[in-house]
């Protein structure tokens, strides 16, 4: 049964304190990787700069949002909530950066097919149901082998099209991180805006196991908007926190893992389905 898109970040967290003797050495080693690559960014980026975006968020919400200036959450004024969440904002753009988008998925992807692994989840070709009823099952082998482009060019196409997207989520990062100056509402928007770009990847590596063109992935996500714009939300806020947010993006890997072991036993009745369909209409025609 698929749950509901906001449980999987959740799910995410309960399954890597569950299985922490399974997946510990690799969620370990990447967890370091990302701890210090993220310190030494942080560190310095603290020390140079929260003082002076505390002191500058400060005098607008005094000017501008007089009401709110001595508001507290946890003891902790707005404006240094507001200066920790910006910090951390830029900290991960930083992180981004300097790890590489294909140093990240070097080390999130072992805990991404660990999880399907572990529960026996054999990913298959592309199972959906036409406007007619019908169950059409993409045949990956036969188009890649007589109509579709070798595995080494879709692989360079793929590397092609994820350099692209860093990119481009690189710039919206950048263009929208000023978002977390404003009280409450900034930060809300800044996670919706990157979180809903972010529905893009949340299963691309899922989508390369299942050999998907990028039509039948557009298709795909079309068909999932709301539940894809939501998982990215909540997955960019909890990355966002500040201190633990590190380790919410693993938990997030594990999250989505989840999320497409639970799509891929759907698309495994769709194809038992169409080959017990298939069986019976072999049957009626040798009667």
């Amino acid at each position: 049964m698929v749950l509901p898109a906001p449980a999987y970040p959740v799910m995410g967290v309960i399954y890597l304190t569950r299985n922490i003797s399974l997946l510990g050495p690799q969620f370990i080693r990447s967890l370091c990787w990302a701890l210090g690559v993220a310190v030494s960014t942080i560190t310095p980026l603290v020390a140079l700069t929260f003082k002076y975006q505390n002191r500058l968020i400060t005098n607008v919400m005094d000017s501008a949002f007089p009401k709110l200036a001595g508001f507290k959450i946890l003891g902790i004024g707005i404006q240094t909530w507001s200066t920790m969440f910006l910090t951390m904002g830029e900290s991960s753009l930083l992180v981004a950066i300097i790890m590489g988008e294909v140093f990240k998925k070097e080390k999130t992807k072992g805990l991404f097919q660990s999880v399907l692994t572990k529960d026996n989840v054999q990913v298959g070709p592309l199972a959906r149901v036409t406007e007619s009823g019908m169950i059409k099952i993409s045949d990956t082998n036969e188009q890649r082998s007589h109509h579709g482009p070798s595995g080494h060019h879709k692989a360079m196409e793929r590397m092609a099209a994820s350099t692209s997207h860093f990119g481009q989520r690189m710039g919206l990062w950048l263009v929208t991180l000023p978002l977390n100056f404003v009280p409450i509402a900034g930060p809300m928007a800044f996670c919706y805006i990157n979180g809903k770009a972010r529905s893009q990847y949340v299963h691309r590596r899922y989508f390369d196991m299942k050999e998907m063109t990028q039509q039948e992935r557009d298709e795909w996500i079309k068909t999932r908007k709301s539940e894809y714009t939501t998982f990215g939300v909540i997955a960019q806020g909890l990355e966002l926190l500040p201190f633990v947010g590190i380790l919410f993006g693993f938990t997030n890997t594990i999250g989505a893992a989840l999320w497409a072991a639970d799509l891929e036993r759907q698309q495994y009745e769709l194809r038992s389905k169409k080959n017990r369909e298939a069986a019976s209409s072999s049957s009626q025609k040798m009667e």
